[in-house]
């Protein structure tokens, strides 16, 4: 079958680099999932009188921002695991991963920045 390499004959680096990607993956959705968590503080300047804070954009820019990044590192670690058991080039795999991570939080942070409100301009 195309793209199926023998174990004998597929390169050791393939593994190496799969593991430390898929490490590095863990990581940075931690790191995201902790950063993530504070966008549900952006509420606190709609208390203001006068300001007004579309709270379903800035839930859901809060909730695709933490929600993206656990499906991602759920489904691209099962992914990888079952390309390197049946013997597949693998290290790409976390990689689609980590970019859809940072999407998923950069989406969700510009739909939190979107609902909320202009700066009220005082003279």
């Amino acid at each position: 079958m195309p793209g199926r390499i023998p174990a004998s004959s597929r390169p050791e680096w393939d593994l190496v680099a799969s593991v430390v990607l898929q490490v590095l993956l863990v990581m940075t959705v931690g790191l995201t999932l902790l950063v993530a968590s504070f966008l549900g503080l952006s509420t606190i300047p709609c208390i203001e009188v006068g300001r007004y804070c579309n709270f379903g954009l800035i839930g859901l820019g809060t909730t695709i921002a933490l929600w993206v990044p656990i499906a991602s590192v759920i489904v691209f670690t099962i992914w990888t695991i079952r390309r390197l058991v049946t013997s597949r080039m693998a290290y790409w795999v976390p990689v689609i991963g980590l970019l859809v991570c940072v999407v998923g939080y950069g989406l969700g942070s510009v739909l939190v920045s979107i609902g909320m409100p202009l700066p009220l301009f005082s003279r």
